[in-house]
């Protein structure tokens, strides 16, 4: 007889474990010295994947399997619904495998708990189900499993899965053996789930890769962040550096020949940052033979399969594998947004997998400055919690509060790894001639358009509805005029970026109307920069838009700070930030140097002039609930959700409903859910028919558009919004949809 695990691809329980002790091999080989694990807990973790399935042998499960891939149903005794993972505990032979009392606890919560589903077990119900559904196939399971089963009903084991007996903090080393245990099965597992490898580009190093590209482009020469990150490799580093001082690079010479973890805030700049490591032109870190597609650099975001498949050349199982490879942490290295990889501090029911892979990895946190307080707080938690375990961080960033890094130290204050700051700040280079004008937005309008004529000039806005309203005024002066923002549905917006980038390489004169969304995401470099006052970050942010690489004269103004009516105070930036920004920002004209730019942030930052603000008060009190956080009360998608814009839902413009791509989707979508293939066909149908669908999609705020949303059909989690949309101006959430038009 056969014991299934899984219907689609049929596989049975022998066959899916020895996948997970393939790979078993070679985590232990990869980490045996990297990780705080002895060889007991290597043992642990070998006979976990012995047993961590079996429980699937109960022919009430079986059954369900046989139904979906058209085999004879088996007699079952016991019909109770039991979890599986519960049942496997109670067929582990304690005595005969001289699992100690202590240990006893700890292989029984890391198998019960392989899969989250957040039930107690019923242990009349998983006793009867062991005794009469497994325990007749016993001698059979045991040849097949070539293992031994606990022949007893012991089902007053059941007892120490039970909620309220997890493992907690306040058993310190077992529930750091429970952490890396945990979550290491959980990798197995899912790895031999998805078929993909556990590593991927083992004897591949980053830094072999950049040296190359050092001395291909530049003769071998490096920039003094290079040089710093490369030597301190061992340490803990924290980076406030200007632009242009080769930050990509740097952090990758930290990895030096580790596993590592490159998160940005935005997926634009994931995305530019992946093109340029995977590139031949420039780093290279990329493909790798065999089985299939091994990708030694991970791509991981919200939409990362959809930038997969419009920019790489494989066919969709290929692609779909390459992605599984990112989602199983299998890359070498993987390039990511933080909430892919960094919300393990929440506790939710899972996080172990995502906390033992960083740990045994190096994670390099870039343009900290983007993240509100909030945010920064869950960062520097992440950074301790990482540290707790043995794992190494490196955070690079434009602009620090120095209360950031002051709660990072003493957090650190017992670490026994060394916590070291270098800034980076250049004033040879000179970039920014600055005016800083009472006046509106708008008053510029006709200035900008005439500057359009000769000139890239380039205006940012603070809101959506700022940006519109002054492009529309500029375009009737200056039809070389273009608009950006986050409210254009997928498609436009990729076409958008694209021809912002084409544009500011090219020799063309023209202006670009934009929001904040410029300022970390793309790279780009106009002569000129219009822009509403915004906080000094921000703002800086803004100005490294401009004269980039301090190529170009800065006797005349080529930065023009409008700070009269301005949009985005109180809901896009902190009041009383902005306020302390403005006013030091008004004490500036004329030449403004990197070191007085840093000065400034720092005096904007200090710690004592903002006790008692709500933007320390935010951080200090996200850090604070952080620490003291419960366990295993956050489900994954909600801690995602918190890292995300939970603000939004994504939205279909009315007006594409009908659209020839959105219905042919649509119906491939309903022919799938009809047809009788395996189930990861039907689901690759579907997934692909979503990403159809969703390039016709935006992000709105179903407070602000509640009225407007509409459920979508078939889909869950997609709308439809009954307003108008320009492919020039985006969603035009305060133009209603006419029901008569």
């Amino acid at each position: 007889m056969k014991f299934y695990a899984k219907s689609s691809p049929i596989e049975t329980i022998k066959e899916h474990t020895k996948e997970l002790l393939k790979r078993y091999s070679v985590l232990k080989k990869i980490y045996y010295h990297r990780l705080p694990l002895d060889d007991r807990d290597w043992e642990l973790l070998r006979i976990a994947v012995l047993y961590h399935d079996i429980g699937k042998a109960d022919t009430f499960f079986q059954n369900k399997i046989r139904k979906v891939i058209g085999e004879p149903l088996l007699l079952v005794k016991s019909e109770f619904n039991v979890q599986h993972n519960f049942l496997s505990i109670l067929a582990i032979p304690f005595k005969r495998l001289g699992i100690l009392k202590e240990e006893q606890k700890l292989l029984m919560q890391i198998i019960a708990y392989h899969h989250e589903r957040g039930q107690d077990p019923n242990n009349e119900e998983a006793a009867s189900n062991y005794e009469h559904n497994i325990l007749p196939f016993r001698e059979e399971l045991e040849a097949e499993m070539e293992l031994s089963l606990e022949t007893s009903i012991r089902s007053a084991r059941l007892e120490q899965v039970k909620h309220q007996a997890r493992i907690r903090e306040y058993e310190p080393e077992l529930f750091r053996r429970y952490v890396l245990l945990k979550g290491l099965l959980h990798r197995l597992d899912h790895a031999a789930s998805a078929h993909v490898p556990i590593e991927v580009g083992l004897e591949m190093n980053v830094v072999d890769h950049v040296n190359q590209f050092f001395n291909k482009k530049f003769e071998g020469r490096k920039k003094p962040l290079q040089h710093f990150t490369e030597q301190n490799q061992d340490k803990h580093l924290v980076v406030v550096a200007q632009t242009g001082m080769g930050k990509t690079e740097a952090g990758l010479l930290w990895l030096g020949k580790e596993k590592g973890f490159f998160t940005l805030p935005l997926r634009v700049s994931i995305n530019a940052m992946y093109e340029r490591v995977t590139s031949n032109e420039n780093i290279g870190f990329s493909l790798i033979g065999g089985e299939g597609i091994e990708e030694a650099t991970g791509l991981l975001h919200s939409t990362s399969l959809d930038y997969l498949y419009d920019r790489r050349e494989a066919d969709d199982e290929a692609l779909e594998k390459m992605h599984s490879q990112s989602r199983e942490f299998a890359n070498k290295l993987t390039i990511s947004t933080i909430d892919q990889v960094l919300k393990f501090p929440f506790y939710y029911l899972g996080f172990e997998k995502e906390y033992a892979t960083v740990v045994g990895a190096k994670v390099i946190i870039d343009e900290l400055q983007a993240y509100d307080p909030r945010i920064a707080a869950l960062l520097v938690r992440a950074m301790v919690l990482l540290d707790e375990l043995g794992g190494a961080f490196l955070i690079m960033t434009a602009t620090l509060p120095d209360f950031y890094f002051k709660a990072l130290e003493r957090e650190l204050s017992s670490s026994k790894r060394p916590l070291v700051y270098q800034e980076f700040i250049d004033d040879e280079v000179k970039r920014h001639h600055i005016h800083v004008r009472e006046e509106t937005i708008f008053d510029a309008v006709e200035e900008i358009a005439r500057a359009g004529e000769m000139n890239k000039v380039l205006v940012i806005c603070n809101t959506v509805d700022q940006a519109r309203k002054v492009f529309k005024q500029i375009h009737l002066l200056n039809e070389e005029s273009w608009l950006l923002h986050a409210r254009f549905i997928q498609k436009d917006r990729r076409k958008k970026e694209k021809e912002i980038l084409a544009f500011a390489n090219s020799e063309r004169a023209g202006i670009w109307v934009t929001t904040q969304l410029v300022e970390a995401s793309l790279d780009i470099d106009f002569d000129r920069l219009y822009t509403e006052m915004a906080t000094l970050d921000s703002l800086f942010q803004r100005f490294g838009r401009c004269n980039r690489k301090g190529t170009k004269p800065i006797e005349a103004v080529n930065i023009h700070v409008m700070a009269k009516e301005v949009s985005g105070v109180g809901s896009v930036y902190h009041e009383e930030i902005y306020q302390r920004s403005l006013r030091l920002i008004q004490l500036e004209q004329g030449l403004l140097v990197e070191s007085k730019k840093h000065a400034m942030i720092q005096e904007l930052y200090n710690e004592e002039a903002l006790q008692g603000s709500n933007f320390k008060q935010q951080f200090d009190d996200t850090l604070k609930e952080l620490k003291n956080r419960p366990l295993y009360e956050t489900k994954k998608l909600e801690a995602q959700k918190l890292l995300r814009d939970i603000q939004q839902v994504q939205a279909i413009p009315e007006r594409y409903i009908g659209s020839k791509e959105v219905q042919d989707a649509l119906h491939e979508w309903e022919q799938a859910t009809k047809q009788t293939k395996q189930k990861n066909q039907v689901k690759a149908i579907k997934r692909k028919a979503r990403r159809q669908i969703e390039q016709f999609t935006v992000g709105v705020n179903p407070f602000k558009a509640k009225e407007l949303l509409g459920e979508f059909p078939l889909i869950k989690g997609l709308c439809i919004i009954r307003c108008e949309y320009d492919e020039d101006l985006g969603l035009l959430i305060d133009q209603k949809k006419d029901p008569f038009s």
